[in-house]
């Protein structure tokens, strides 16, 4: 059976809950073996705390951040070597334009075949907070099983967690039964 990990944040910057999280409390599947985490909204150390794990175990490895600014799940394509945002993380740590990794390339793609996606919505702009930090990480190390996922907003609203959920867990699927 295909195992699959899967890590959601805990809440930041004045927020009682993060979409992410509240999402993965309804993914589940008889197709697939599923492990999952809550990291921390911390740049560096959310990748540090999924490094916990053998990540080499993995068939895939999912990532699941939140964006209210969105109207839709959104697949990140790729993640920029760069941090900056106008909120601090859970730590208050607040970057301006830092690198995150001076010996990496610019932008690194994840190799999934994101085309058997298409009925997605597929996003070039993981933004420059911790959800890119991240994905920088994954793809730096495990760019042939590494994806990430915003979730947009959703109301707070158990049926919107759940129809994430539900898209998410397909998306799972269509990866394993095409993954090389």
């Amino acid at each position: 059976m295909n195992k699959v990990l899967i890590s959601a944040f805990r809440p930041f910057h004045k927020s009682s809950n993060n979409y992410s999280s509240e999402v993965l409390k309804y993914i589940s599947s008889d197709t697939f073996a599923i492990d999952k985490v809550i990291v921390d909204v911390v740049y560096d150390e959310s990748y540090k705390e999924l490094s916990n794990y053998d990540l080499n175990h993995y068939d895939l490895i999912l990532a699941l951040g939140e964006a209210r600014s969105r109207h839709e799940l959104t697949i990140e394509k790729q993640a920029i070597n760069l941090s900056s945002c106008s909120i601090p993380d859970n730590k208050g740590n607040l970057k301006k334009q830092e690198i995150i990794n001076n010996n990496q390339e610019n932008i690194l793609q994840t190799k999934l075949d994101l085309s058997l996606l298409d009925a997605f919505t597929i996003s070039n702009d993981a933004g420059k907070y911790v959800c890119n930090n991240l994905y920088f990480h994954l793809l730096e190390n495990y760019p042939n099983k590494s994806l990430f996922i915003h979730i947009p907003e959703c109301d707070n609203l158990e049926e919107n967690y759940k129809k994430y959920a539900e898209n998410i867990i397909n998306i799972i699927n269509v990866l394993l039964k095409n993954k090389k």
